[in-house]
């Protein structure tokens, strides 16, 4: 059977359009109002102050300009210009020279000899000929008088250049040869010339030598690098000091870097607010904002709808961006105890890794503009924040934050020994880093704590904390459910081991499920005794006087009468959505099924809609595994299998029901969500439904009372009473309850309700 035609959509309705529209708009300022809060804050210290002097670089001086108070600071630009001055002293480093490169031309001139020679003796070559022959030697770079006397020469002499040639070389080449002195080695070379050779000849033999000549030292730009860090880190911090009255810059006198420098550290200027300033700022803002907008469309749509969680958002990254403006500029040790991970750590706990892990990167951007772009503080932030939200597994556990807050040290200290080592730090230099690593970790833990406390008593948002409280037995409205329904009680937590598996088998928020779970079914408490689980086996029906529409009105009326309660107890929002949407837009099968046979047969039409819950379908995937969950558990329960074929079978057909019905298509369930789901719901069923030895006195199904039989539609369950510990004294007080409300079920009119699909479910 199909549902009746619904607006589901809402598309034909003004008013939803106008909401949807609303909620477009409300979206799209929410997120400029965060671009233009992140702007100003990242621009505030440039807004904040006023410029005693409007001074730039190469002005003149009106005054004489003294220091209003002492100070001390450390001249980014001198220390800076005594670095570049160290770094530029240090000379290059070559490798020392290579004799595999001696020895290579060493071979190369025999060779180039010896064919000289073979060109000489060419009996069938004219000298124009052998001329060219020896121009065309590539190594060499013969003039026409060297080519001309090599061929005229005798071969005593030839053999006397051969032997100085090979000797240049080898001497040469045993030296250090570089490409900057090359030119100045071979012009060395007429020098090293044996006195025994000819005056004549040396020319010759010098020119070939000089063309074997090439570099056997190469530039080590390590080896380089590492001397010229060295040097820098050598050169300690330019400290400059003025005494308060001392003049800082003359009157008349051109205004240098360092000057305009000591006036900003003493904050009688600041540098002026350009364009540039401003659309950095801008830009930063916009993409935070859209790294945040995209993750929220895709993943969290319903926080749009939800001012809560949109200003905790919103509030988090301006309060701590407030903090890191006040922190980071000016790179100074107070940098590294920016708590970048305490709002990353609280948002793990109240809406999981993912979302925060983004929080994290957002938050590492931000550190980046406010440091001038520096990567040590940016990879600082971002690993700390990173490894404290991977390492929070059990947000129930006090102790779990405190883990995570040695993680957020541990990863800080790991970055900071990996930028800090390469410049061969002394231990006395290391320790006070690793230290406010490591107080930067403790840091976070504790605003974490503070944040959660905050969030979970002023803004009204579910927190674990808060979570952890609903748990108790002994809440108020626990301790209704089992004095008051006690069938519906042991119902919820039956459902409730079977939500809280099946949200840990997909990695949903175990926790949170569990305690809507519990809770859902709080409105069953006004009239306990129109729902089956509360009555004993045999006892009346108090449906049995009614109309199908009366008794669907009384069973749709118990999430209204939940969330009621709910308000009443100020139960946590993400709570109350478990009340609101675990029938979703599901019908009352039952009682639309026996509506639909008397209408057959009086031959009048019936209001199928008065039958449907009003909803929502289920909107997060707890809410949805809390859907399945409930069906299965009441149809396992009504049904009661007796083979594990069976529970399979009503588990596959209860969940392809509510996909037939459309309740899990905004829920983000993805299909291997729900097939999860299923085998954990039908594992966990199994071993709550085994089959147990039936003895002789057990009742068969087939023996049941015909009273205790219904016929039911596909997917339904039936309220077939299994026999519970409800007292007959309390049955017979139920039931007259039951009683006087059937009296008044013809007077309900249609609220906002949001009913269950089975008669007493």
């Amino acid at each position: 059977m199909n549902a009746p035609a619904r607006n589901t959509t809402g598309t034909a309705d003004p008013r939803v359009r106008f909401e949807h529209l609303w909620s477009t708009l409300r979206i799209i300022l929410i997120g400029a109002v965060f671009v233009l809060g992140t702007t100003l804050l990242l621009l505030f210290p440039e807004l904040n102050q006023v410029a005693i002097y409007d001074l730039r670089e190469g002005d003149i001086a009106p005054e004489d300009i003294r220091a209003p108070h002492d100070i001390a600071f450390v001249s980014v630009i001198e220390t800076e210009a005594r670095r570049e001055q160290a770094a530029a002293s240090v000379q290059d480093v070559y490798d020392p020279p290579d004799p595999r490169i001696g020895r290579e031309q060493v071979r190369l001139a025999g060779q180039i000899m010896d064919f000289i020679a073979d060109v000489r003796e060419d009996p069938y070559a004219d000298p124009e000929l052998k001329q060219s022959y020896l121009n065309e030697i590539s190594a060499l770079s013969l003039s026409p008088e060297t080519t001309i006397a090599l061929l005229q020469m005798s071969d005593n002499q030839f053999e006397l250049i051969r032997r100085e040639v090979i000797s240049l070389l080898q001497e040469t080449m045993s030296e250090r040869v570089r490409e900057g002195n090359l030119a100045e080695v071979r012009s060395r070379l007429e020098l090293k010339v044996s006195p025994e050779l000819q005056e004549s000849l040396i020319p010759t033999a010098v020119s070939i030598a000089s063309d074997l000549i090439v570099p056997n030292s190469v530039l080590n730009a390590a080896a380089t690098e590492q001397a010229r860090r060295e040097a820098i880190q050598a050169v300690e911090p330019v400290e400059r000091t003025y005494r308060e009255g001392e003049i800082v810059v003359r009157a008349g006198e051109r205004l240098t870097e360092t000057e305009i420098e000591a006036l900003q550290a003493l904050g009688l200027t600041t540098r002026r607010l350009t364009w540039r300033d401003i659309a950095s700022a801008v830009l930063v803002s916009i993409v935070s904002v859209v790294l945040l907008a995209v993750y929220l469309g895709i993943y969290r749509r319903t926080w749009f709808g939800d001012s809560g969680w949109m200003l905790l958002i919103i509030l988090l990254l301006l309060a701590f961006l407030t903090a890191g403006q006040i922190m980071i500029p000016g790179g100074g040790q107070a940098a590294y105890l920016f708590p970048a991970a305490a709002p990353v750590l609280a948002l793990t706990a109240l809406v999981g890794v993912e979302f925060a892990s983004l929080m994290a990167i957002v938050l590492a951007l931000l550190v980046g503009y406010l440091s001038g772009g520096s990567l040590e503080l940016v990879t600082f932030a971002a690993v700390s924040s990173l490894m404290a939200a991977g390492s929070l597994r059990r947000t129930t556990r006090l102790n779990a934050y405190f883990l995570a807050g040695l993680a957020a040290a541990v990863g800080g200290a790991a970055v900071l020994l990996v930028f800090q080592l390469p410049g061969n730090p002394q231990p006395a230099e290391i320790a006070p880093l690793l230290l406010l690593a490591a107080i930067n970790g403790l840091l976070s833990t504790g605003l974490a704590l503070i944040i959660l406390f905050v969030v979970g008593n002023v803004t009204g948002i579910t927190t674990p904390l808060k979570l952890i409280d609903l748990l108790r037995p002994d809440h108020p409205l626990q301790r209704r459910l089992q004095q008051e329904a006690l069938g519906t009680y042991q119902h919820t937590l039956s459902v409730a081991n079977l939500a809280e598996a099946a949200a840990e088998a997909i990695g949903a928020d175990s926790l949170l499920t569990r305690v809507g779970t519990l809770y859902h079914d709080i409105g069953k408490i006004r009239n306990p005794g129109f729902f089956v689980e509360n009555r004993t086996e045999g006892a009346p029906d108090p449906h049995d006087g009614l109309s199908p529409l009366a008794s669907a009105r009384i069973i749709r009326a118990h999430v209204t009468d939940g969330l009621d309660l709910a308000r009443r107890y100020r139960l946590p929002p993400r709570v109350v959505e478990f009340i609101a949407e675990h029938h979703g837009t599901m019908p009352v099968m039952y009682f639309l099924h026996k509506a639909q046979e008397e209408a057959q047969k009086s031959g009048h039409e019936i209001d199928e809609r008065a039958f449907y819950y009003d909803g929502p379908a289920p909107r997060s995937r707890e809410t949805a595994i809390l859907m399945l969950a409930d069906g299965c558990e009441s149809a396992t329960r009504a049904n009661r299998p007796t083979t594990g074929e069976e529970i399979e079978e009503i588990v596959a057909r209860i969940i392809q029901q509510r996909l037939d019905y459309k309740q899990l298509d905004d829920s983000n369930l993805t299909l291997t969500d729900i097939k999860k789901i299923q085998e954990s719901i039908t594992r966990t069923l199994k071993g709550m439904y085994h089959p147990r030895v039936r003895y002789p006195t057990d009742k068969q199904p087939d023996e049941l009372e015909a009273g205790d039989k219904r016929a039911l539609p596909p997917g339904a369950t039936s309220d077939v009473a299994v026999p519970g510990e409800v007292s007959p004294t309390v049955a017979a007080e139920q039931l007259k309850k039951s009683a006087e409300m059937a009296e008044e079920a013809s007077d309900f009119e249609e609220i906002d309700i949001v009913p269950t699909s089975e008669k007493g479910d």
